[in-house]
């Protein structure tokens, strides 16, 4: 172990990646270790001490149009790190997902001999499996939260730790569900069905509508359901209240809009339409039944077709190996659709437990609580062998 202690560069360009760093970082800091970070994060990394030389948000787009737009800024921002890297010669750099930035940064990395650690596994696995001997030969050390991931690069002389999925310690329930339904004026004898659509701006403009006319079929057709939307924390409020604000069906059929207690949704909500994402890994730590829903730009679109290779977009049935939960996707995201898996789901007992049973079985796979620890740990014997 060096005597003063570590230099660590880090690289998160989404808001997820500022959460999972942050964390990282503050289970390192508990080793009593001197460690100094610098690099790309956000609002979380910056409290725990983390020295920035940009912020995520000159990073973070989404979907292929987005992206071709900011790429002049993402190229000078990836360049500025670059050199910053090559002059303070970091004992290793942790890169957090981010896969269209972070490969090509680990590629250069490796040309100056910087140790890279690659924080959650980018999803090679479903887009770009031509990817994998690049990363082997460019990083270090892997560290996963799935699984299956660890098997995937098991053809490749890459070291990967599977640490588990981090979510494990972070998923927590408020109140019972006797109290979440009393609280929201819920009948205790009906369906109840949660609304997701996720907590992006793109998300929530494409995805909350659909769901709310999907709501309003189910509840023309089915009078005994009970309909309940959690207003995220992260959720753009402006957005979202102005799609509501503006929705007629919220009365129509009753839909209670309530604020935060998205956990508590998945939980006590006999079935949940989400947004395809880790959304579905919360919900399936509850082992709730779910509808998943996604929905991106008509340009995107064409290159998810040409560039996924698995058959299934749902992380929840990528763990699982298998379709456990129906997916909606782009033209099949259609509410007449939607409503009649779900009309025909509820009241089928069987169907029902059978869903839960398999998502019992992907909680399982995400591995034991305590991911971040385990990742920290692992940061640590890697830093310490060198």
């Amino acid at each position: 172990m060096k005597k003063d202690g570590f230099n660590i560069m880090i690289i998160a360009g989404e808001v997820s990646g500022d959460f999972h760093g942050a964390r990282l970082i503050a289970e390192i800091k508990k080793r009593g270790v001197s460690v100094n970070f610098f690099g790309v994060g956000g609002d979380m990394m910056r409290k725990e001490g983390v020295e920035l030389a940009h912020d995520l948000r000159d990073l973070a787009v989404l979907g292929a149009v987005e992206i071709i737009k900011h790429y002049p800024q993402i190229k000078k921002i990836f360049y500025e790190m670059l050199a910053l890297a090559i002059e303070r010669k970091p004992d290793a750099v942790i890169l957090i997902d981010y896969p269209g930035f972070n490969i090509r940064f680990a590629r250069q990395l490796k040309k100056h001999n910087i140790p890279v650690i690659y924080y959650i596994s980018p999803q090679i696995w479903a887009w770009g499996q031509h990817r994998k001997k690049i990363i082997a030969g460019c990083v270090d050390k892997m560290l996963t939260f799935f699984e299956f991931e660890k098997k995937f690069y098991s053809d490749t002389s890459l070291d990967v730790d599977f640490v588990g999925h981090p979510l494990i310690d972070t998923l927590k329930i408020d109140v019972s569900r006797d109290e979440f339904i009393k609280n929201n004026n819920l009948s205790t004898d009906k369906p109840i069905i949660g609304i997701l659509p996720g907590s992006r701006k793109n998300e929530i403009l494409k995805l909350l509508p659909i769901m709310l006319e999907s709501a309003k079929i189910i509840g023309e057709n089915n009078r005994d359901v009970q309909f309940i939307l959690p207003e995220g924390e992260s959720v753009p409020k402006d957005i979202f209240r102005n799609i509501v604000a503006q929705s007629d069906i919220i009365g129509k059929i009753g839909i209670r809009v309530i604020d935060k207690q998205v956990h508590d949704t998945m939980a006590h909500s006999d079935i949940v339409l989400v947004a395809s994402g880790t959304a579905t890994l919360e919900t399936a730590c509850f082992e709730t039944p779910m509808v998943i829903i996604y929905k991106v730009s008509f340009i995107t679109s064409i290159l998810a077709r040409i560039v996924i290779k698995i058959p299934y977009i749902g992380l929840v049935n990528v763990v699982a190996g298998k379709k456990i939960v129906p997916e909606f996707l782009q033209y099949d995201a259609k509410p007449e659709k939607i409503a009649e898996y779900v009309l025909d789901l509820i009241g089928k007992k069987d169907k029902l437990e059978k869903i839960k049973t398999d998502l019992s079985e992907v909680r399982r796979k995400l591995g034991k609580p305590g991911a971040v620890a385990r990742a920290a740990e692992s940061v640590m014997r890697f830093l310490e062998k060198r």
